[in-house]
């Protein structure tokens, strides 16, 4: 996948801006914020050293990453999916 064209343009302005819209109105976002928050709550309560700490928003860190990576990688082939099925179905509709 090309990194600077037009796809990885539009990916990042509907994952950036249009996406914080929605996010802020979706409740199924809104619900898992809120279960993300009660057990960073809870383990906030445990009285972890700061090592332990520093090991576990390592961990926590590694894991986000890994799943936005994922997702953008996600996103874009999911995007060129829909733009070849968009021209194959132009192509077939030529031939009728």
């Amino acid at each position: 996948m090309e990194k600077n064209g037009l796809l990885e343009i539009i990916a990042a302005h509907r994952t950036m801006e249009a996406l914080d819209a929605v996010m802020a109105k979706d409740k199924d976002y809104q619900e898992a914020l809120a279960e993300q928050q009660e057990v960073f709550d809870k383990l906030d309560e445990l009285g972890l050293t700061k090592e332990q700490k520093s090991v576990i928003d390592q961990a926590i860190s590694v894991n986000n990453h890994f799943g936005a990576v994922y997702g953008a990688i996600a996103y874009r082939f999911g995007m060129e999916d829909g733009i070849r099925v968009r021209m194959e179905m132009e192509e077939i509709m030529r031939m009728i």
